[in-house]
């Protein structure tokens, strides 16, 4: 991976990379501001949706240790809520939610009931719906196979795909 910071006036904009510029962390501190992180779900999910061009100059390199610095200290108010949260749901709990956002991680997932995040692996969950488009709004129920400690988000496996709008219609018609 390929560290990158763009500061700019107020902003300090930080990325994490592949070697294609495909965003997979992003972080943004504002001078006066609530911090945006793209582990989480505060008002809209944050990460980049473009490549962004390692031949930018205004992207200077940092290293991966920069990064995490800044990444683990926003991450820090999480720690405890991620801890408890762990207990409540082991590995091979069944969870359902939507689909919030599609990552080059995966399947980005609310878990509503706990108010976090799962992540599903995109292959499973489209060979596992009737025309492989996924999209925002449709549910997964899948079982957790295991947890993303860098983010705090829940791995799921398993992934089933409901398409809630489609399951309502059909209710309504019998």
């Amino acid at each position: 991976m390929i560290y990158l910071l763009d500061h700019s006036g107020k902003e300090r904009w930080y990325f994490e990379v592949n070697e294609a510029g495909w965003a997979f962390r992003q972080i943004l501190l504002e001078e006066g501001k609530e911090s945006k992180i793209s582990n989480q779900k505060k008002y809209d999910f944050f990460l980049s949706e473009t490549e962004l061009s390692l031949d930018d100059e205004t992207l200077l390199r940092i290293t991966q240790d920069e990064f995490e610095e800044v990444w683990n200290r926003i991450n820090r108010d999480q720690t405890q809520s991620w801890v408890e949260l762990k207990s409540k749901l082991p590995l091979g709990t069944k969870v359902t939610g939507p689909i919030e956002v599609l990552y080059p991680q995966g399947v980005i997932v609310s878990l509503p009931d706990f108010d976090t995040l799962a992540i599903a692996n995109y292959e499973e969950c489209a060979a596992n719906y009737k025309n492989r488009n996924l999209h925002k709004g449709l549910y997964v129920t899948a079982d957790i196979i295991g947890y993303d400690e860098v983010n705090y988000w829940f791995v799921v496996g398993n992934p089933r795909i409901i398409d809630m709008q489609q399951k309502l219609r059909s209710q309504e018609r019998t």
